[in-house]
């Protein structure tokens, strides 16, 4: 632990460090938070340093993103790239406050980002999208599969839906308008190469960690740290998903990860079946962690 003094406050900041790093990820919003001065919610957004560009993976639920980039020292004025993972607003709530903030950003995100998404809760289909009437939508950039960017790719995981069975409740909108299954085609990842490893950023991973994983190593055979929320488990399903987390870790295991370092949706459960289980490094990180690879 480290402590550093930003407007005038305190934080204590949670550093997790190799030699060697070509990577740095500040985690603005997520379900926890390291220290109360930084406001926590059930949303995740990244802020990323590499090769000399600066990267917002995500834009929280709300304006909570925003404030606490403030207060810790991020200026998303001089963000170069913003990444969208999927249409579910705890990932895009926040993005009419980025618009405002921010005027010179490239905006990447699926093709169908601002379809219709839903989740069902006690028999209502309760609308989760992004809506985009207000949006200056001319300054995205629409991704159909993938797209290389210097050290960056932005990627579909184009295999077969996920068995896991907490994607049950989500819900989109078929051409009769009608709510089906949601197959995740909104759903982006991001690997970031350097030198010698690379690192696999995801939000959620509705497609599947191993499914992603897979689809990554076609970009970068190095790939070997994982980032972001993994949807392994809540309270509610701590049992009817233990199959689903077993083949996660047993796939990290046999392609060679070496750390994973989980947040959002991956669950305190899921979270404790890596560290007891995998071979790999298993981390936590909460709101205001900073991660150097």
């Amino acid at each position: 632990m480290i402590f550093s003094y930003k407007n005038n406050i305190i934080f204590k900041k949670k550093i997790i460090k190799r030699k060697g790093y070509t990577i740095e990820i500040q985690v603005l919003v997520e379900n926890k938070t390291l220290n109360k001065e930084l406001a926590k919610e059930h949303g995740l957004s990244l802020y990323i340093e590499t090769n000399g560009k600066k990267i917002l993976f995500d834009v929280g639920e709300s304006d909570k993103f925003l404030k606490n980039a403030k207060k810790l020292g991020v200026n998303l004025e001089e963000i170069d790239y913003l990444i969208l993972s999927h249409g579910h607003k705890d990932h895009g709530g926040g993005l009419p406050y980025f618009l405002n903030k921010n005027n010179r950003a490239r905006i990447f995100c699926s093709e169908h980002y601002f379809d219709k998404h839903y989740k069902k809760i006690l028999g209502a289909h309760i609308d989760i999208g992004i809506p985009y009437e207000y949006l200056d939508v001319e300054r995205f950039n629409f991704i159909d599969k993938s797209l290389e960017l210097e050290n960056l790719v932005i990627f579909h995981c184009d295999s077969k839906e996920s068995d896991n069975v907490l994607n049950e409740s989500l819900y989109m909108k078929d051409t009769f308008g009608e709510c089906i299954r949601d197959s995740f085609n909104h759903e982006l990842n991001l690997v970031i190469k350097e030198e010698t490893e690379a690192v696999l950023i995801t939000a959620c991973a509705h497609k599947g960690l191993d499914n992603i994983l897979k689809k990554a190593k076609e970009f970068s055979e190095n790939v070997k740290f994982v980032v972001g929320g993994l949807h392994l488990s809540s309270r509610t399903s701590l049992n009817k998903n233990e199959e689903y987390i077993d083949k996660i870790i047993d796939e990290s295991n046999r392609l060679g990860i070496k750390g994973i370092y989980p947040c959002h949706c991956t669950g305190e459960y899921g979270i404790k079946k890596m560290q007891d289980n995998g071979s790999f490094r298993t981390e936590e990180i909460q709101t205001g962690s900073r991660i150097k690879i």
